[in-house]
């Protein structure tokens, strides 16, 4: 038998070598910037711009070893940014607005916009359907959190609209098609859900009327904000954030069946994923909302979009009036992470 003689020099050379790779390996973790982002809700597919970026390792090529806390509420998540329980957080760019004129508020910048378009629609039944913010005169609608997003903008199509916000109860309801069932009790008469409902509906051959509330109070609808203070020191991971969530949205796109980006997705418990056959119905109109503004404004905050937005907020009482929006965010760290 012929074995290989190994010397002392190769002995050594490959013992240094076994322990560059273990330094390298040890670094590369060292390197790994930990951080946390909120979403609004629990995991949905309309979350899924930063569910696949974390699924399909696009964080951890970028260096960034990220933890994805699920809120209660789009208010909640504006909060945790705030105190400084996350980085970045998601939250309706209502309930950024909301905030900027509030004590502390000022610290708060939306470092890009997922949704340019709203992705709120208001569902009823076909027996009784509520077309137009005048017809919810005197009745019940039904809003995922008080205070949160879907109550923001019910109040700003009011509003647009010359209705007496006092004149339209709320109470809250579930983003899914459950809603309805709520509706048929009489407990409610409408109620403002995600985009992926109606999809759902649809997809049961459930009689409902829909319509978008951008048709009424067109607000760009979800964006990243952070603390003005934290990004000093955290600019850069801001920007590995938005290049591997930029690439991650890029790849969803050019996935034509959505199969690999529905595969990884399923490392989390998202219960829309569960009708195969429904899901990628149900991300494919949410990604409808990436693009609202046109591919080249893929996460940039759009001033033009945004004052008009800013503009019926105030008007509504949300906001002082006369404030440029462009002070509400930047593109600094989004055309940094696109370049």
């Amino acid at each position: 038998m012929n074995n290989p003689i190994v010397t002392r020099r190769t002995a050594l050379a490959l013992g240094g070598m076994g322990v560059l790779s273990c330094t390298i390996g040890d670094l590369r973790a060292q390197a790994a910037r930990r951080m946390t982002y909120v979403t609004p809700f629990s995991h949905i597919l309309a979350f899924a711009d930063v569910l696949h970026a974390k699924g399909g390792g696009y964080f951890e090529r970028e260096g960034l070893d990220v933890t994805i806390e699920q809120g209660r509420g789009s208010a909640m998540a504006v909060q945790q940014v705030l105190g400084g329980g996350a980085l970045l957080s998601r939250t309706g760019v209502g309930d950024h607005i909301r905030a900027s004129s509030r004590p502390g508020g000022n610290d708060l910048v939306a470092v890009g916009t997922i949704s340019q378009g709203s992705p709120f629609y208001v569902i009823s039944t076909v027996a009784k359907p509520i077309r137009t913010p005048e017809e919810m005169v005197g009745k019940t609608i039904g809003i995922l959190s008080v205070g949160g997003a879907t109550e923001i903008v019910l109040d700003v199509m009011l509003q647009a609209r010359g209705v007496d916000r006092t004149r339209v109860a709320r109470q809250t309801a579930p983003n899914s098609p459950a809603g309805l069932q709520l509706i048929e009790q009489g407990r409610i008469d409408a109620y403002i859900v995600s985009a992926g409902v109606p999809v759902a509906l649809q997809a049961m051959n459930t009689p409902h009327v829909s319509w978008n509330t951008d048709t009424v109070a067109p607000i760009p609808g979800q964006c990243y904000i952070a603390r003005r203070p934290t990004l000093s020191q955290n600019g850069d991971v801001v920007v590995r954030f938005l290049r591997a969530v930029k690439r991650s949205l890029d790849d969803m796109l050019a996935d034509t069946t959505l199969t690999k980006t529905l595969s990884n997705l399923k490392s989390f418990e998202i219960a829309e994923m569960s009708n195969t056959a429904l899901a990628p119905l149900i991300l494919r109109n949410e990604m409808q909302f990436w693009l609202t503004a046109g591919r080249d404004n893929l996460l940039r905050n759009v001033p033009e979009r945004w004052q008009r937005g800013y503009d019926l907020m105030a008007a509504a009482g949300f906001a002082p009036p006369s404030v440029r929006a462009e002070t509400l965010f930047t593109n600094e760290f989004v055309d940094r992470a696109r370049a």
